[in-house]
Protein backbone atom coordinates (compact mmCIF):
# COMPACT_ATOMS: atom_id res chain seq x y z
CA UNK A 1 0.00 0.00 0.00
CA UNK A 2 1.21 3.49 -0.85
CA UNK A 3 0.05 6.12 1.63
CA UNK A 4 2.71 8.73 0.97
CA UNK A 5 0.42 11.75 0.87
CA UNK A 6 -0.31 14.63 -1.46
CA UNK A 7 3.15 14.51 -3.03
CA UNK A 8 3.05 10.72 -3.47
CA UNK A 9 5.83 9.31 -5.61
CA UNK A 10 4.04 6.00 -6.01
CA UNK A 11 1.06 7.80 -7.60
CA UNK A 12 3.21 8.31 -10.70
CA UNK A 13 2.94 4.55 -11.22
CA UNK A 14 -0.74 5.22 -12.00
CA UNK A 15 -0.88 8.71 -13.50
CA UNK A 16 1.54 11.49 -14.38
CA UNK A 17 -0.13 14.45 -12.69
CA UNK A 18 0.85 17.17 -10.26
CA UNK A 19 -0.84 18.82 -7.26
CA UNK A 20 -3.21 21.66 -8.17
CA UNK A 21 -2.59 24.88 -6.23
CA UNK A 22 -5.84 26.67 -5.36
CA UNK A 23 -4.04 29.93 -4.56
CA UNK A 24 -5.44 29.86 -1.02
CA UNK A 25 -3.35 29.56 2.12
CA UNK A 26 -4.30 28.59 5.69
CA UNK A 27 -3.02 29.62 9.10
CA UNK A 28 -4.00 27.47 12.08
CA UNK A 29 -3.89 27.77 15.83
CA UNK A 30 -5.25 25.79 18.79
CA UNK A 31 -4.85 27.48 22.18
CA UNK A 32 -6.13 26.89 25.73
CA UNK A 33 -9.60 28.35 26.14
CA UNK A 34 -8.51 30.64 28.97
CA UNK A 35 -6.24 32.46 26.53
CA UNK A 36 -9.16 33.37 24.27
CA UNK A 37 -10.63 36.78 25.08
CA UNK A 38 -13.33 36.63 22.41
CA UNK A 39 -14.85 33.47 21.01
CA UNK A 40 -17.83 32.46 18.91
CA UNK A 41 -20.64 30.12 19.96
CA UNK A 42 -18.95 27.16 21.67
CA UNK A 43 -21.84 24.81 20.91
CA UNK A 44 -20.92 24.45 17.26
CA UNK A 45 -18.48 25.09 14.45
CA UNK A 46 -18.70 28.75 13.42
CA UNK A 47 -17.54 30.00 10.03
CA UNK A 48 -17.08 33.69 9.21
CA UNK A 49 -17.24 34.09 5.45
CA UNK A 50 -16.09 36.85 3.16
CA UNK A 51 -15.00 37.35 -0.45
CA UNK A 52 -11.88 35.29 -0.93
CA UNK A 53 -11.44 34.47 2.77
CA UNK A 54 -12.92 32.80 5.83
CA UNK A 55 -12.26 32.06 9.49
CA UNK A 56 -13.44 28.87 11.19
CA UNK A 57 -13.66 28.58 14.98
CA UNK A 58 -14.62 25.65 17.20
CA UNK A 59 -13.84 24.12 20.60
CA UNK A 60 -11.72 21.01 21.14
CA UNK A 61 -11.22 18.61 24.07
CA UNK A 62 -14.60 19.28 25.70
CA UNK A 63 -14.09 23.02 25.48
CA UNK A 64 -10.61 23.13 26.99
CA UNK A 65 -8.99 24.17 23.69
CA UNK A 66 -10.09 26.57 20.98
CA UNK A 67 -9.14 25.89 17.38
CA UNK A 68 -9.09 28.50 14.62
CA UNK A 69 -8.27 28.32 10.94
CA UNK A 70 -7.92 31.43 8.77
CA UNK A 71 -7.90 30.93 4.99
CA UNK A 72 -7.53 33.52 2.25
CA UNK A 73 -6.85 33.82 -1.47
CA UNK A 74 -3.34 35.16 -1.99
CA UNK A 75 -3.09 38.10 -4.33
CA UNK A 76 0.68 37.59 -4.39
CA UNK A 77 0.10 34.10 -5.75
CA UNK A 78 -2.18 35.49 -8.45
CA UNK A 79 0.57 37.93 -9.40
CA UNK A 80 2.98 35.04 -9.79
CA UNK A 81 5.23 35.94 -6.87
CA UNK A 82 7.41 33.15 -5.50
CA UNK A 83 6.91 34.07 -1.83
CA UNK A 84 3.18 34.33 -1.28
CA UNK A 85 0.68 34.01 1.55
CA UNK A 86 2.96 35.39 4.27
CA UNK A 87 1.91 36.94 7.61
CA UNK A 88 1.79 40.46 6.17
CA UNK A 89 -0.60 39.31 3.46
CA UNK A 90 -2.69 37.51 6.08
CA UNK A 91 -3.10 40.74 8.04
CA UNK A 92 -3.90 42.74 4.91
CA UNK A 93 -6.47 40.21 3.69
CA UNK A 94 -8.44 40.36 6.96
CA UNK A 95 -7.98 44.09 7.63
CA UNK A 96 -11.53 44.91 6.54
CA UNK A 97 -13.19 42.24 8.69
CA UNK A 98 -15.14 42.67 11.90
CA UNK A 99 -13.41 43.39 15.20
CA UNK A 100 -14.12 39.85 16.36
CA UNK A 101 -12.31 38.35 13.39
CA UNK A 102 -9.37 40.74 13.51
CA UNK A 103 -8.82 40.09 17.22
CA UNK A 104 -9.07 36.35 16.66
CA UNK A 105 -6.10 36.41 14.31
CA UNK A 106 -3.83 37.29 17.23
CA UNK A 107 -4.06 33.71 18.53
CA UNK A 108 -3.02 32.14 15.23
CA UNK A 109 0.47 30.81 14.77
CA UNK A 110 2.23 32.69 11.97
CA UNK A 111 5.30 30.45 12.02
CA UNK A 112 3.72 27.98 9.62
CA UNK A 113 1.31 28.31 6.74
CA UNK A 114 -0.34 25.69 4.59
CA UNK A 115 -0.94 26.28 0.86
CA UNK A 116 -4.24 24.67 -0.14
CA UNK A 117 -3.59 22.01 -2.78
CA UNK A 118 -5.41 18.99 -4.12
CA UNK A 119 -5.25 16.83 -7.25
CA UNK A 120 -7.78 15.98 -9.91
CA UNK A 121 -9.91 12.91 -9.16
CA UNK A 122 -8.42 9.62 -10.33
CA UNK A 123 -10.59 6.47 -10.58
CA UNK A 124 -7.86 3.81 -10.75
CA UNK A 125 -5.99 3.34 -7.48
CA UNK A 126 -4.89 -0.28 -7.79
CA UNK A 127 -2.67 -2.13 -10.21
CA UNK A 128 -1.47 -5.61 -9.46
CA UNK A 129 -0.08 -5.68 -5.91
CA UNK A 130 0.18 -1.87 -5.63
CA UNK A 131 -2.62 0.41 -4.44
CA UNK A 132 -3.00 3.93 -3.07
CA UNK A 133 -4.66 5.08 0.15
CA UNK A 134 -5.57 8.45 1.62
CA UNK A 135 -4.12 11.61 0.13
CA UNK A 136 -1.97 9.60 -2.25
CA UNK A 137 -5.20 8.45 -3.92
CA UNK A 138 -7.57 11.39 -3.38
CA UNK A 139 -6.05 14.58 -1.92
CA UNK A 140 -8.84 17.09 -1.38
CA UNK A 141 -9.34 20.66 -0.29
CA UNK A 142 -10.38 21.06 3.33
CA UNK A 143 -13.84 22.56 2.94
CA UNK A 144 -15.77 19.41 3.86
CA UNK A 145 -13.25 18.40 6.56
CA UNK A 146 -12.97 14.96 4.99
CA UNK A 147 -9.27 14.39 4.33
CA UNK A 148 -8.52 12.24 7.38
CA UNK A 149 -12.05 10.80 7.37
CA UNK A 150 -11.65 9.44 3.86
CA UNK A 151 -8.31 7.86 4.74
CA UNK A 152 -10.04 6.04 7.61
CA UNK A 153 -12.81 4.91 5.30
CA UNK A 154 -10.15 3.67 2.88
CA UNK A 155 -8.54 1.64 5.66
CA UNK A 156 -11.81 0.02 6.70
CA UNK A 157 -12.77 -0.87 3.14
CA UNK A 158 -9.26 -2.15 2.38
CA UNK A 159 -9.27 -4.43 5.40
CA UNK A 160 -12.69 -5.80 4.50
CA UNK A 161 -11.82 -6.44 0.86
CA UNK A 162 -8.49 -8.09 1.63
CA UNK A 163 -10.14 -10.30 4.24
CA UNK A 164 -12.86 -11.28 1.78
CA UNK A 165 -10.29 -12.11 -0.88
CA UNK A 166 -8.30 -14.21 1.56
CA UNK A 167 -11.36 -16.12 2.76
CA UNK A 168 -12.35 -16.85 -0.84
CA UNK A 169 -8.84 -17.93 -1.79
CA UNK A 170 -8.54 -15.12 -4.32
CA UNK A 171 -5.26 -13.32 -5.05
CA UNK A 172 -4.20 -10.36 -2.94
CA UNK A 173 -4.33 -8.20 -6.08
CA UNK A 174 -8.05 -8.88 -6.49
CA UNK A 175 -8.71 -7.61 -3.00
CA UNK A 176 -6.86 -4.40 -3.84
CA UNK A 177 -8.81 -4.00 -7.06
CA UNK A 178 -12.12 -4.48 -5.24
CA UNK A 179 -11.13 -1.93 -2.60
CA UNK A 180 -10.27 0.69 -5.23
CA UNK A 181 -13.41 0.06 -7.26
CA UNK A 182 -15.62 0.46 -4.20
CA UNK A 183 -13.95 3.52 -2.73
CA UNK A 184 -13.08 5.64 -5.78
CA UNK A 185 -16.58 6.92 -6.72
CA UNK A 186 -17.30 8.23 -3.23
CA UNK A 187 -13.87 9.79 -2.72
CA UNK A 188 -13.93 11.45 -6.13
CA UNK A 189 -17.34 12.93 -5.42
CA UNK A 190 -16.06 14.39 -2.16
CA UNK A 191 -13.02 15.85 -3.95
CA UNK A 192 -15.25 17.61 -6.47
CA UNK A 193 -17.75 18.78 -3.86
CA UNK A 194 -14.99 20.19 -1.66
CA UNK A 195 -13.91 22.38 -4.57
CA UNK A 196 -17.49 23.54 -5.10
CA UNK A 197 -17.94 24.24 -1.39
CA UNK A 198 -14.81 26.41 -1.41
CA UNK A 199 -16.17 28.42 -4.32
CA UNK A 200 -19.47 28.97 -2.52
CA UNK A 201 -17.74 30.14 0.66
CA UNK A 202 -15.62 32.73 -1.13
CA UNK A 203 -17.91 34.29 -3.75
CA UNK A 204 -18.54 38.02 -4.07
CA UNK A 205 -21.09 40.25 -5.78
CA UNK A 206 -24.51 38.91 -6.71
CA UNK A 207 -23.42 35.33 -6.01
CA UNK A 208 -22.63 36.32 -2.43
CA UNK A 209 -26.05 37.92 -1.98
CA UNK A 210 -27.76 34.78 -3.26
CA UNK A 211 -25.65 32.53 -1.03
CA UNK A 212 -26.33 34.66 2.04
CA UNK A 213 -30.09 34.65 1.45
CA UNK A 214 -30.13 30.87 0.97
CA UNK A 215 -28.21 30.38 4.21
CA UNK A 216 -30.44 32.75 6.17
CA UNK A 217 -33.62 31.09 4.90
CA UNK A 218 -32.39 27.53 5.38
CA UNK A 219 -33.81 25.43 8.22
CA UNK A 220 -30.78 24.48 10.33
CA UNK A 221 -32.16 20.95 10.69
CA UNK A 222 -32.32 20.47 6.92
CA UNK A 223 -29.40 18.25 5.90
CA UNK A 224 -30.63 17.27 2.46
CA UNK A 225 -27.63 18.67 0.60
CA UNK A 226 -25.10 16.60 2.53
CA UNK A 227 -27.04 13.53 3.60
CA UNK A 228 -25.06 11.48 1.09
CA UNK A 229 -21.79 12.42 2.83
CA UNK A 230 -22.81 11.02 6.22
CA UNK A 231 -25.41 8.45 5.19
CA UNK A 232 -23.74 6.40 2.48
CA UNK A 233 -21.62 3.42 3.40
CA UNK A 234 -17.91 4.17 3.12
CA UNK A 235 -17.40 1.41 0.59
CA UNK A 236 -20.57 1.80 -1.48
CA UNK A 237 -20.49 3.88 -4.69
CA UNK A 238 -23.13 6.58 -4.62
CA UNK A 239 -25.80 6.45 -7.30
CA UNK A 240 -25.20 10.07 -8.17
CA UNK A 241 -21.52 10.93 -8.42
CA UNK A 242 -22.05 14.54 -9.50
CA UNK A 243 -21.11 17.27 -7.06
CA UNK A 244 -24.03 19.21 -5.65
CA UNK A 245 -24.11 22.78 -6.90
CA UNK A 246 -25.04 24.17 -3.50
CA UNK A 247 -23.63 21.94 -0.77
CA UNK A 248 -24.33 23.46 2.65
CA UNK A 249 -22.70 22.11 5.81
CA UNK A 250 -25.35 21.10 8.36
CA UNK A 251 -22.95 21.76 11.23
CA UNK A 252 -21.74 25.30 10.47
CA UNK A 253 -23.23 28.56 11.63
CA UNK A 254 -22.35 31.19 9.05
CA UNK A 255 -22.04 34.95 9.42
CA UNK A 256 -21.50 37.30 6.48
CA UNK A 257 -20.82 40.98 5.94
CA UNK A 258 -21.79 42.82 2.76
CA UNK A 259 -19.44 45.72 3.39
CA UNK A 260 -16.09 43.98 3.49
CA UNK A 261 -15.77 40.47 4.78
CA UNK A 262 -17.51 39.39 7.93
CA UNK A 263 -20.31 40.62 10.16
CA UNK A 264 -19.75 40.54 13.89
CA UNK A 265 -22.20 38.02 15.27
CA UNK A 266 -23.27 40.25 18.14
CA UNK A 267 -24.24 43.16 15.88
CA UNK A 268 -26.23 40.83 13.64
CA UNK A 269 -28.43 39.60 16.47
Amino acid sequence: MARDGLHSRIRKYFIDDEPVNSGFVAYRGAVPMEQVERHADLRDVVAWLGPGLHLVQYPLRSGRMYNQVAVFRSQAYLRGEADWGGPAELAAAFAGCSEHVRESLSTLSIDNRWPMLDRRPMPDWARGRVALLGDAAHPMLQYLAQGACQALEDSAALAAELAAAGEAGRPFSEGLASYAALRAPRAMRIQRTARTWGEIWHVDGIARLIRDELLRARDVTDHKHVEWLYRDAASRPDADGAAEAAEVSPHAQVSTDRAAAVRDKESAS
